[in-house]
């Protein structure tokens, strides 16, 4: 997060569109009215109509969203003055009624179309919640609520159809997730009026005719209706449906959510990349030829987060540290700050298309497959959501539960809280997920009795916890939970021990894992660059294969104790890059020719090979 503020498209997106950003105050002076039909957003084949009035709001707010949460992270000196200024502003576009939006009087709560209403409000204000939980600062959850409040009288429940609009298309679809807003305001205030109202939207949705109907109840609870929506939206609307299963308590929603759950499954790359280039169509997930979203990504990882918190399963930490740590990381440029708008796992080339010789539509040009720091010629929604993901999982890195804390995702952090009325502070040192031990340096103001309890992996062959040097914490539940009276200098150690694991897909192909991380053959690749933005290293950039290099390699399924994890020291400054290698015995697919090859983590590449055809009866290195 760090590199990404000082030297990268988080700390820089407005430098790098200020068209989108600085030039379009589309929540104060430039709120969209009768009068607005056009805007350039830079997006190539694309006359940008009413359904692209609303874009900005998205690109600004996520990318605002980004930037605060990280600076309050890091407690950054020189962005955290721009973190106060961005929230400032955003409070000062309130109007007197609590109305904060994009909208000018004469089309709020009343475009009977495509709009962006609901989707505005919901990206503007989670950059003000992120704030407050931050600093506390009260007036700031007062703007919150006023709001919503607002929206709740703009769209008056059991009296309104926010969703019932004449072709309703993206924008409509994105403002379900107003009900992150709300869903958040009733566990910080404990008002159950905006859990009940955030039941009524997903009802309202439900009944509508939408673009997006792959949450909609009735076609949720249809076995034989797979997913086939734009990514993003389906993704981000497990999150509507978690919220209303938890405000209602209906099993009816609950067995929704398990259909919801099914029919994902089937849509999850090895790597956890959830499909949608940019459509699910009805397809099953192959790791070569369907790609993957960077928003669908964030979108997934933060539903994952609300399903560990309000299920308590630990599975759901596993999950979501599986899809950052792998789609998440390896749809980034290993060296330069961008990133891949649309990658699949195994990727052979990055020229714009997903094969070279793809035939392009003239008036759509797919230049989807490239990295760039911020993808102006599709769309500016992606690059800010890159910017999202990693305070999100920061932000879920640690939970409460009965009796204390609990460790959700790993990760190194400072936590403070506060247990039974005591002030502590735990240091959690580590390398994860490129080194598996993690130490957990414990301060609290005066002894303090409470459960810490720690996640335990899926994937972890075995583990050792010890407190002050001594074996320490009960098993159970996916949980290991150390009950203590706790003492400033007390220190927790965790060692996770993990196999090396050839997986057998679906389609015949493998993948390789340890641990937390996918595995692959790099392929040596040629890089060309692109349009520059302003700005040091800011470039789209395109990579071809080297000739030669792009050759699938074949593994025996039978030997994953032949893979060996090379020991050598992480770079700080290129962790990824310098990560422990697996290096093992893989064979060339003509002649059977074999040899040690070196398979590193997806986040170490920009072309690579992660699934492997079998070979049988290999007979190379032990």
């Amino acid at each position: 997060m760090r590199r990404d503020l000082e030297h990268g498209f988080v700390g820089h997106l407005d430098a790098l569109v200020p068209v989108l950003i600085d030039d379009d105050d589309i929540y104060g002076a430039d709120r969209l009215s009768l009068q607005a039909r056009r805007k350039d957003l830079g997006v190539l084949g694309q006359d940008a109509h009413v359904q692209f009035l609303w874009w900005n709001s998205e690109t600004q707010s996520n990318w605002r969203d980004g930037l605060v949460r990280a600076a309050l992270l890091l407690d950054h000196p020189e962005f955290l003055p721009k973190a106060r200024a961005i929230v400032e502003r955003l409070l000062a576009t309130q109007d007197e009624d609590g109305y904060l939006g994009i909208y000018a009087p004469d089309l709020r709560y009343r475009l009977p179309g495509e709009n962006g209403e609901l989707w505005a409000q919901a990206s503007a204000l989670r950059v003000l919640l992120g704030y407050y939980e931050a600093t506390g600062e009260a007036r700031v959850l007062r703007a919150v609520e006023r709001a919503v409040r607002r929206t709740m009288d703009g769209y008056p429940m059991g009296q309104s159809h926010p969703f019932a609009l004449e072709n309703p298309y993206a924008g409509v679809s994105h403002g379900l997730t107003f009900t992150d807003t709300l869903d958040r305001l009733a566990q910080l205030t404990g008002d159950e009026s905006y859990a009940q109202y955030a039941l009524w939207l997903y009802a309202e949705y439900s009944r509508s005719e939408v673009s997006e109907a792959d949450i909609a109840y009735p076609r949720l609870r249809d076995p034989g209706q797979p997913f086939v929506g734009h990514g993003a939206h389906t993704y981000e609307h497990l999150r509507p449906l978690l919220a209303a299963a938890y405000a209602s308590g209906s099993p009816q929603l609950q067995q929704a959510l398990a259909d919801y759950l099914a029919k994902l499954d089937a849509c999850l790359t090895p790597s956890g990349g959830p499909i949608g280039d940019e459509w699910i169509a009805g397809r099953a997930a192959d790791p070569a030829e369907t790609a993957y979203e960077y928003c669908s990504i964030h979108e997934l990882l933060d539903s994952y987060t609300h399903l560990l918190q309000k299920s308590g399963a630990p599975e759901w930490g596993d999950r979501a540290e599986w899809l950052i740590f792998n789609a998440g990381q390896g749809a980034r440029h290993p060296q330069a700050s961008a990133i891949a708008y649309l990658k699949t796992d195994t990727s052979t080339s990055m020229v714009g298309r997903l094969h070279p010789d793809d035939v392009d539509d003239p008036q759509r040009p797919q230049t989807r497959y490239k990295y760039s720091p911020a993808h102006q010629d599709v769309a500016v929604c992606c690059v800010p959501n890159a910017g999202r993901i990693y305070p999100y999982y920061v932000r879920a890195m640690w939970m409460r539960r009965p009796g204390g804390l609990l460790a959700a995702l790993y990760g190194p952090c400072a936590l403070c809280a506060e247990v039974a009325g005591v002030a502590v502070t735990i240091i959690e040192e580590t390398d994860y997920p490129l080194d598996l031990d993690i130490t957990f340096r414990v301060m609290v103001e005066r002894p303090v009795a409470f459960d810490l309890s720690l996640r335990r992996p899926g994937w972890a062959s075995d583990v050792a916890c010890t407190l002050n040097g001594e074996a320490a914490g009960a098993e159970a539940a996916g949980l290991i939970t150390v009950s203590h009276t706790w003492r400033s200098g007390d220190v927790l150690r965790l060692r996770f021990a993990a196999d090396v694991v050839i997986d057998a897909l679906a389609s015949g192909a493998h993948t390789v894992r340890r641990g937390p991380l996918l595995y692959a053959r790099p392929i040596a690749g040629d890089e060309r660059l692109g349009r520059a933005y302003p700005g040091e290293g800011f470039v789209d950039r395109y990579i071809a294969p080297q000739a030669g290099a792009d050759v699938a390699y074949q593994i025996d399924p039978a030997r994953p104790q032949a893979f060996r994890a090379e020991a050598g020291a992480l770079d700080p400054a290129q962790p990824w890059l310098s990560a422990p290698a697996l290096v093992g015995p893989l064979a060339h697919p003509e002649g059977g020719q074999i040899a040690d090859a070196r398979l590193v983590p997806l986040g170490a590449t920009a072309l690579r090979q992660a699934t492997f055809s079998a070979t049988g009866g290999l007979t190379g290195p032990p």
